[in-house]
Formats: structure tokens, C-alpha cells, sequence
């Protein structure tokens, strides 16, 4: 019996929705799931930055996925953190359906802003998600756009 290869993108993700788009971040960047509190607006900050608050001692900044891929809301007071090493960051999520492989081709699902950075076409189970490269991301909502 030979062995099969498994895919290079099968690894562990924590999957998650934001309205109606499924997103998977790499497990061991997702911290913890939170319910966020009454938010400390940005002055100045572009619409997507929903806020910050203080969560155990860190000051971690709200991010609005539906605002930031789509451009609606969903006004969840849910969100992802996901924990780098310069940082973390909240990613809002109106359902989260736990931890599991993902697979397909992780491309860049776009040439410019937030979409290079979201990879696919991938699937967790039956679902279609957009893989989001946490780095990437990072750097992407570090300049400010």
C-alpha cells in the first residue's frame, strides 16, 4: 500500500464566519474566542477599525471583517484573537464552528488590498473559506488602509 501525500494546506484551523463569509485562520495564531466590551473608538482610524479595548493587561484593536472584505457590518460583539508575535488583533465573528483542516489551493484571492492576503479557494468540510494569512493581515492593517 502506498502512501498518500496529504496537501500542503492541511493543517489545523480555527474556522469562523463573519455574516454570511467563512473565514480559517491558522490555529496556533487564534488565541481565544471573546465577547468584547463597550469599544474605545480611533480617532481618525478608517471605518473597519471598530475600536480597542483592553483584554488581560493588552490593548487589541476590533476589526471588522464584514467592513473590511465586503463593506457591511454585521455588528457582531463577537471576535477572534489572533495572537502574533508583535501583536493581536480581534476579528469579528457572528459564529465560530471550532477547529478543523482545511483544504485546497491557498492563492491570493485578489491583486490589491485585504484580498492578498485572504488565500484560497479552500474548503473546512462543506464550506467554502477564505484562508487569511495573519501576517499578512497585520501588515495590511498596519499601513492603514
Amino acid at each position: 500500500m502506498m502512501a498518500v501525500q496529504e496537501p500542503e494546506a492541511r493543517q489545523s484551523y480555527l474556522v469562523f464566519a463573519c455574516g454570511s463569509s467563512w473565514y480559517a485562520v491558522p490555529a496556533e495564531s487564534a488565541a481565544e474566542v471573546v465577547t468584547f466590551p463597550e469599544l474605545t473608538r480611533v480617532p481618525g482610524a478608517p471605518a473597519h477599525l471598530l475600536g480597542v479595548f483592553a483584554h488581560r493587561g493588552e490593548v487589541i484593536p476590533v476589526v471588522d471583517m464584514g467592513l473590511l472584505v465586503g463593506g457591511v457590518s454585521q455588528g457582531s460583539r463577537r471576535a477572534v484573537l489572533v495572537r502574533l508575535p508583535r501583536g493581536t488583533l480581534a476579528l469579528t465573528a457572528s459564529t465560530v464552528a471550532g477547529v478543523s483542516p482545511v483544504t485546497g489551493t491557498l492563492e491570493p484571492l485578489g491583486p490589491t488590498g485585504v484580498h492578498v492576503h485572504l488565500r484560497g479557494p479552500a474548503k473546512s468540510g462543506p464550506r467554502d473559506v477564505a484562508v487569511i494569512d495573519p501576517e499578512g493581515l497585520f501588515d495590511h492593517l498596519s499601513q492603514g488602509t
